[in-house]
């Protein structure tokens, strides 16, 4: 149906809100680099450059995924075109049908890689996809995503054709990929522009404005769809029936289990589940639970319900590797069910962003899950400090390597009881993690009982200086990777010497913004022999000459 468009109609507006995101550079409640600078009108554009009024993520380069400790899920099925690192979710004043999007890039643009909006002209909200990279692309493939040009180094207004449109919203979500830049991309501004439309005047309207048919995941594919097909194949013609026996066709459910599963295999999570539905046969070969034992669901985090962990809880999956990060499910007896059920065997776990992570499911976690060796709750904001037993729970899982707690809420003596139990930790994110008030002491204790730490972040760690560092140059000698950026209670550098002695293997140093002078820098290049990352960013006490030495 197409509406009527006349310029009167048109409504043009920028962020109001910023209502999630993944990561950001800036500190929070601060105003610089950070997520909520997208808000409003252009600051700078159409200047290029580095702002600190831009909206600026956490990572970029190829080189943050290489030296990176988590684990990838090697799935048993095929991965799903897509490659999104960030994302960030913004609201606008009013709901309009979306026209098109137009995104501010003042610095290293292109890292824009898909654009959705929650349509609420669904019966049921939902995220809706408005375009992605693949759209662009001659040859879809993972691969040519990641290696998509790249734009000039120029400020730009990016307007992708939208590959959905009509959608009826004010919310947009817009997801980054930064693997090819060579430094951070930074956002000046969200623009959208469409047309008004009183969607309560007709509801049917709204939802006739597309094809409806994208129930994946929803109540009906697993019920009403799957009888209906049944119904039908039991009131065949006999005379079709007789037919088909006489000429002897070759039918796709004829070939022999195994090859079947091998197809199946081929096809990602969202195309096993369509297959499912349409016969007993695939839904039976579909059903195997061999087929989900690693599973990447950060790519269906749109699409992802309680609908979905039902299903896995009644096939009776045994996971060994899951990633629900980015998932909008909230908290439930079915979330609890599925950690209860499906999830005793688990060794990595990532549910990164995750609405659904409290206190609650993270007890659940600790004494459902004694098997993890990895866990990643990044940006998990709904773990409250005040319940001591949730955060506390991770203390249970003896078994773990590799921990995120990237801008969570744990407080200094929650992380020490972990760091106390722990003792195999080779990895451990604390960036951004404000509530620990106490760094130091978190450091004597996490040095005194996890001598096999490689990797330390420990990015604007406000209250750590000194003494901590030491002490874990003294006791953590296979430590490889360390970020202090921003950590301006480090004042003095005898540790550096220390710790680039004893730490032989060192390859990545963060001092970013440290009083870092040249006297350090060439006790680094004499003694960090190995080191491939070195971060000196806004150490302004360096010379031109201390560098080109």
């Amino acid at each position: 149906m197409n509406l009527p468009r006349t310029e009167n109609l048109v409504t043009r507006q920028f962020v109001k809100n910023v209502l999630d995101f993944s990561s950001q550079y800036g500190r929070e409640q601060s105003g610089s680099y950070t997520v909520a600078n997208v808000r409003g009108c252009p600051t700078n554009y159409p200047k290029y450059g580095d702002f600190l009024e831009s909206c600026v993520l956490r990572t970029y380069g190829k080189w943050w995924n290489d030296m990176s400790y988590s684990p990838a899920i090697d799935a048993s099925i095929a991965k799903p075109f897509f490659i999104s690192q960030d994302f960030i979710e913004v609201e606008f004043e009013e709901k309009v049908m979306i026209e098109s999007v137009v995104i501010y890039e003042n610095y290293n643009p292109g890292a824009v890689v898909a654009l959705y909006a929650l349509d609420y002209a669904k019966t049921s909200n939902k995220w809706i996809q408005i375009w992605s990279i693949f759209d662009n692309l001659n040859i879809k493939s993972i691969k040519n995503g990641l290696n998509r040009p790249l734009p000039r180094q120029e400020s730009r207004k990016f307007r992708p054709n939208l590959t959905k449109k009509d959608v009826f919203s004010n919310v947009v979500r817009i997801e980054l990929e930064h693997g090819k830049l060579d430094y951070y991309t930074e956002l000046d501004a969200i623009e959208i522009v469409g047309y008004a439309f009183n969607l309560t005047l007709s509801k049917e309207l709204g939802t006739n404005l597309r094809n409806v048919g994208d129930e994946f995941f929803s109540e009906k594919i697993f019920s009403e769809k799957i009888s209906e097909i049944r119904s039908e194949s039991e009131n065949k013609n006999e005379n079709e029936a007789v037919q088909l026996v006489s000429n002897k066709p070759v039918s796709l459910t004829d070939l022999p289990n195994e090859l079947l599963t091998s197809i199946i295999k081929l096809l990602d999570l969202r195309h096993i589940f369509l297959l499912r539905s349409t016969c007993r046969k695939f839904y039976q070969l579909c059903s195997d639970r061999d087929l989900f034992n690693k599973l990447d669901l950060k790519p269906f985090w749109s699409q992802s319900n309680e609908t979905l962990l039902a299903t896995f809880c009644n096939i009776i999956c045994d996971f060994k590797a899951l990633d629900l990060s980015w998932s909008k499910i909230e908290f439930s007896h079915i979330v609890k069910k599925f950690f209860e059920t499906c999830c005793t065997q688990l060794t990595i776990l990532s549910v990164e962003s995750c609405q659904f992570m409290n206190a609650n499911t993270l007890r659940i976690i600790g004494e459902n899950c004694p098997m993890l060796t990895s866990l990643n709750i990044a940006s998990c904001l709904n773990i409250s400090t005040s319940d001591q037993t949730g955060f506390e729970s991770i203390a249970k899982l003896a078994r773990l390597e590799i921990l995120n707690l990237y801008r969570t809420l744990i407080d200094g003596p929650q992380m020490i009881k972990i760091v106390q139990s722990c003792k195999n930790l080779v990895s451990v994110n604390l960036g951004a993690c404000t509530k620990i008030n106490e760094f130091d002491e978190v450091m004597f204790n996490l040095a005194d009982n996890c001598d096999k730490i490689e990797s330390l972040d420990l990015w604007r760690a406000y209250s750590l200086t000194s003494m901590g560092l030491r002490k874990i140059a003294n006791n953590c000698l296979k430590l490889k990777d360390l970020d202090i950026g921003w950590c301006r209670s480090v004042i003095s550098f005898e540790w550096l010497f220390l710790m680039l002695e004893k730490c032989t293997n060192m390859r990545k140093l963060f001092l970013t913004s440290l009083r870092v002078t040249d006297s350090e820098l060439c006790l680094i290049s004499q003694k960090g022999l190995h080191i491939e990352q070195l971060d000196l960013l806004g150490s302004r006490s360096i010379s031109i000459e201390a560098v080109e030495q």
